[in-house]
C-alpha cells in the first residue's frame, strides 16, 4: 500500500467519526510521529510503498482512532504555547483556548521580574510551565488534587527546563487557608461541566479524558470559582490578579460572583471563536 492509498483508506475507516479534513489532519499528524515527515514530504512520497513494519504501526494508530481515542493520548504528546508536553489519560489535553489565557498573563506582566504565581488545578502543568518559560524569573506554584497529574506536570516542567513547586491538595479544602507565600497571580481553568451536560460531549473527551478535571461534583457549576475566589482574597497581594477560564454559559455568573466578593477592575475577554471565556479581577 502506498501513502496515497493509505490516506484514502483512513478517510474510509474514519469517515463516520471525522470529516475529510480532520481525517487528513490525523493522517499527516501520524506521518509526522511515525516517520518525522511533514506534509510536504508525505506528498512527495505519496507513491512510495510502506514497509510492513510501518503499515502495522499505522494500522494500530487507526485502530485506536476508530474507538475515539484522542491522537494526543495515542502518542502521549501535544503542543501548547509553542512547547511540547507529555499527556496521558490522567490529565486533560491542553486546549487552544487556554493558550489565550496564558497569553493574556504574559502580556500583562511583560518585563516584570520574579512574579509569584499559583496555578490551581494544573493537570499536565501546561499553564504553569508556559508561564514559567515566558515570564522573567518567576516563582511558580502548581496545585492539583490528583497525584497522578502532578507526576505528569513534573515531567513536563523538567522536559521544558523550568522549576515548578508542586502541591498535592484539594482547593476545596483550602478556601479559608492563608498560605506562607502571597501571590501576584492566581490562575485557574477549573472543572465546570455539569454531569447533565455529558450527553452533549464528544465521545473522545467523555471516554478518555479524566472526569475529575472535567466535571463539578454537584449541580453547582460555580463550585470551584467560589472556592478559588475566596482563597484568592486571602492569598493575593494587594493589587494582585486572579485569572479564570470559564464555561461560556456561566461566564456572566462568574463575573457577578467576583463583583459580589469585592474584586475590582474586572475584565472579560472572548476567545477566538468569539465566546465569553476569560475573566481577570484584582484584589483591592
Amino acid at each position: 500500500m502506498t501513502y496515497s492509498e493509505l490516506k484514502l483508506h483512513w478517510r474510509n475507516k474514519l469517515g463516520n467519526i471525522y470529516n475529510q479534513d480532520e481525517c487528513d489532519h490525523l493522517f499527516y499528524h501520524t506521518c509526522y510521529y511515525i516517520k518525522q515527515w511533514g506534509k510536504a514530504r508525505v506528498l512527495f512520497e505519496k507513491d512510495t510503498t510502506l514497509t510492513p513494519e510501518d503499515l502495522n504501526t499505522f494500522a494500530q494508530v487507526l485502530k485506536d482512532l476508530q474507538v475515539h481515542k484522542p491522537i494526543q493520548y495515542i502518542f502521549e504528546e501535544t503542543e501548547f504555547y509553542k512547547l511540547r508536553f507529555k499527556v496521558d489519560e490522567d490529565v486533560l489535553i491542553p486546549r487552544p483556548e487556554t493558550e489565550e489565557l496564558v497569553d493574556w498573563v504574559v502580556k500583562d506582566y511583560l518585563g516584570k521580574r520574579k512574579i509569584k504565581l499559583l496555578d490551581i488545578g494544573t493537570g499536565s502543568g501546561c499553564i504553569a510551565v508556559a508561564l514559567a518559560k515566558n515570564l522573567i524569573s518567576p516563582l511558580v506554584y502548581a496545585l492539583d488534587v490528583s497525584p497522578k497529574s502532578l507526576i505528569v506536570a513534573d515531567i513536563n516542567a523538567k522536559e521544558n527546563n523550568v522549576e515548578i513547586n508542586l502541591l498535592n491538595v484539594d482547593i476545596l479544602e483550602l478556601t479559608d487557608a492563608v498560605m506562607d507565600e502571597q501571590f501576584d497571580i492566581i490562575i485557574s481553568n477549573p472543572p465546570y461541566i455539569l454531569p447533565l451536560e455529558a450527553d452533549k460531549m464528544e465521545k473522545n473527551v467523555l471516554a478518555y479524558e479524566p472526569h475529575l478535571a472535567l466535571f463539578v461534583s454537584n449541580n453547582d457549576p460555580l463550585q470551584f470559582y467560589k472556592a478559588i475566589s475566596n482563597f484568592a482574597l486571602l492569598n493575593l497581594i494587594k493589587g494582585g490578579s486572579l485569572y479564570f477560564e470559564t464555561h461560556e454559559n456561566y461566564h456572566k455568573e462568574v463575573v457577578e460572583l467576583l463583583k459580589e466578593k469585592g474584586f475590582i477592575n474586572i475584565q472579560s475577554k472572548k476567545d477566538l471563536q468569539n465566546k465569553p471565556r476569560f475573566v481577570k479581577a484584582q484584589v483591592a
